[in-house]
């Protein structure tokens, strides 16, 4: 009797390729957080320059 590997390494197979889509998606989640981060920083800094811009025009 011959005993088949296939649905084992189906299994296994499929588990892998879960965990890589679990990291990819925690990976572009962590980048998406950063970019709204940089977004934030970036629009106060903005603000900064401008008011920085205004004061020293007023002199």
């Amino acid at each position: 009797m011959k005993l088949s590997l296939k649905p084992i390494k189906s299994r296994i197979y499929k588990a892998w390729l879960r965990s890589r889509l679990d990291n990819y998606s925690r990976s572009l989640h962590a980048i998406e957080v950063q970019r709204a981060n940089d977004f934030h920083a970036e629009r106060m800094l903005h603000r900064a320059v401008s008011s920085t811009k205004a004061r020293l025009q007023s002199l």
